[in-house]
């Protein structure tokens, strides 16, 4: 089945260029169709709360889930205004295009799992200088 998934990246993936909402959306949700899951919206206060942590993290030279004051995915989250009952994050460093990032994901089974989960409703991705993403995804209360 990853094999499968992998190969559905791989052709989105060339398909346009840059993490466009557009394309990410379509990675994402490809990967969830092929297991039977609902597809994903893609939000711009998700986006947001990946972003500053992604510049953060590149900026301050670490890499890790809780920010360097202490905040975790769900702080992130809440700051930019959205009220969530479920959240989860997927980081990721030195992969050059989304391609390598959603293939990485999509073989790793604690970043599949947040990919496929059904408590998700939505997601936001972003990269940060020296190659390092983040995505958040997460369901509103």
């Amino acid at each position: 089945m990853k094999g499968f998934i992998l190969g559905i990246v791989l052709t989105l993936a060339t398909a346009s260029s840059g993490i466009g909402d557009t394309q990410a959306t379509q990675l994402v949700n490809s990967i969830r169709a092929a297991n039977g899951r609902a597809g994903l919206i893609y939000s711009a206060k998700l986006e947001a709360a990946a972003r500053v942590h992604a510049l953060d993290m590149a900026k301050h030279g670490y890499f890790a889930h809780e920010g360097r004051n202490g905040k975790t995915v769900g702080d992130r989250v809440r700051n930019q205004g959205y009220e969530w009952c479920f959240v989860a994050e997927n980081l990721a460093k030195g992969q050059r295009d989304l391609n390598q990032v959603m293939q990485g994901w999509a073989a790793s089974p604690g970043h599949y799992k947040n990919l496929i989960s059904n408590k998700a409703a939505a997601f936001g991705l972003a990269q940060g200088p020296g190659r390092i993403w983040a995505m958040v995804l997460a369901a509103p209360c």
